[in-house]
């Protein structure tokens, strides 16, 4: 026993149930698969198989439900075996001012993420889709319940650590200093707002419609979306401490890493993704479709090696020679690769998108910052190129192939132009270049979205549509 330390008669949740956070995690893998899951129980049609359905829909929530709870008894029976009580809280009864430590301390992430696990499971009844047909809802529950998981497993690690549910060697005898504030819940507070509405947005996009149900849906998810990511910049504006190294704040104990990282995903679908969809669809057979890919490529490729390593090139952890140079090509290397890889996908099937090989360039640059950060925390500073370069992909067949009526230069593509090299330059007049990226990278992918949105309206105009919403199938 440790000099100063009491011993330790009772177990905390990771020692009494060791089984649960594996299982945790082999549950999100399942909810990732749900829908073909769900689709071999229904070709089976047997009660067992529905019970299993329903079963691992309901896990992840419940398990985290047995975490939440663990904590709360611990909180109100104040239990001084429990290590956040001991650090925490001196007296020995229970107040409701105690309840604090549930959302400031390790139990914050858990509520936050059980709320996130709920919202996609209960999605399919979300108003906006009360009269879609029952199979187009389930799909969309299905997608959302997917993107949930992917990012909680992307960072299960940092959201469940060991040792927020073991016992350590030693308790204090006496707490250490206050309870955590209420900033400290902030950013798990954003970080849930962004996973269930840019769920929403993932899904809308994945399923590829844009019906009136879902239409109304994505346009309240979209403002959703760029209301929580306003609020998150200017979180990590004003939350981080800019005057010192703030990349070193994004360590394995922070939440500001996957708060930046569901920023980036959210801007990307309401800004960019989302309504791509659907000006994609109005692209026609792609007369120099070829050739449209070649460029986009180019200038993706050009974008990513350049911008990363100029955001590389402003920290100093790397030395100041060849380092951030060599090491920013290696990610961006990555990067290019990935989203070249993936035009092999149409011809294997995957091919549902109305441009399949554009829908697998933007998804895939959109989450290699997310799949990098698994391994470096420094695959952030992708994001900045990522959403300068993403807005391109939605453009350029638009002005490259010959059966489709370009928009207007002087009204889409010289803004564009403008803005691209405005906003990869402003920067780095400033101490700390990526919080600034965060102000102003939205800016081509809004100029884009928009610029097509009203070009679409023209052309229905002038073929006597009026103003009616394109509706795919």
């Amino acid at each position: 026993m440790l000099k100063g330390y009491p011993h330790l008669e009772q177990l905390m949740l990771g020692d009494s149930q060791p089984w649960i956070l594996p299982a945790l995690v082999f549950s999100l893998f399942a909810w990732i698969w749900f829908g073909s899951i769900e689709r071999f129980a229904m070709r089976k049609g047997t009660s067992f198989w529905k019970n299993v359905v329903k079963g691992i829909g309901w896990l992840p929530p419940l398990l985290l439900a047995i975490m939440v709870f663990s904590r709360l008894s611990a909180l109100y029976t104040h239990d001084k075996t429990h290590i956040e009580i001991a650090k925490y809280l001196s007296t020995e009864s229970f107040s409701t001012s105690d309840l604090k430590l549930l959302f400031t301390g390790d139990g914050g992430i858990e509520v936050v993420m059980l709320c996130a696990l709920l919202f996609a499971r209960l999605s399919e009844h979300l108003p906006s889709l009360s009269s879609a047909r029952s199979d187009l809802r389930q799909n969309f529950r299905n997608r959302v319940m997917m993107f949930v998981a992917s990012f909680a497993l992307a960072f299960s690690t940092l959201f469940f650590p060991e040792q927020a549910y073991t016992a350590p060697l030693g308790l204090p005898l006496q707490p250490i200093g206050p309870m955590p504030g209420w900033e400290h819940f902030v950013p798990l507070a954003l970080l849930g707002g962004l996973l269930m509405f840019g769920g929403e947005l993932f899904a809308v996009s994945t399923l590829f419609l844009a019906g009136p149900h879902f239409q109304k849906l994505a346009s309240r998810a979209r403002l959703k979306v760029v209301a929580l990511g306003l609020a998150s910049i200017t979180y990590l504006t004003f939350g981080m401490e800019l005057e010192a190294e703030w990349l070193y704040q994004l360590h394995e104990q922070s939440m500001t890493l996957p708060l930046v990282l569901a920023l980036h995903l959210g801007v990307c679908f309401a800004i960019v993704h989302q309504p791509a969809v659907r000006t994609d669809a109005e692209l026609n057979h792609g007369e120099g479709r070829s050739l449209s890919i070649l460029v986009l490529g180019i200038i993706m490729a050009v974008g990513v090696v350049s911008l990363t390593a100029l955001h590389f090139n402003q920290i100093d952890t790397f030395g100041t020679d060849l380092g951030p140079t060599a090491y920013s090509i290696w990610i961006s290397s990555i990067a290019i690769s990935s989203f070249m890889m993936v035009q092999f996908l149409p011809a294997l099937g995957f091919d549902a998108a109305p441009r399949p090989e554009l829908w697998w360039m933007k998804t895939t640059l959109m989450y290699t910052p997310v799949i990098l950060c698994m391994f470096t925390p420094f695959a952030v500073l992708l994001v900045p190129a990522v959403w300068i370069v993403l807005p391109w992909s939605s453009i350029v067949s638009w002005f490259i192939e010959r059966d489709v009526t370009a928009p207007s230069k002087s009204f889409v593509l010289y803004p564009m132009v403008v803005s691209t090299f405005g906003v990869a330059a402003l920067p780095f007049a400033w101490d700390v270049p990526f919080v600034i990226a965060l102000w102003a990278g939205w800016i081509p992918g809004a100029i884009a979205s928009i610029g097509l949105r009203l070009h679409l309206r023209s052309l229905r105009s002038s073929r006597g549509e009026g103003s009616q919403e394109v509706t795919l199938h």
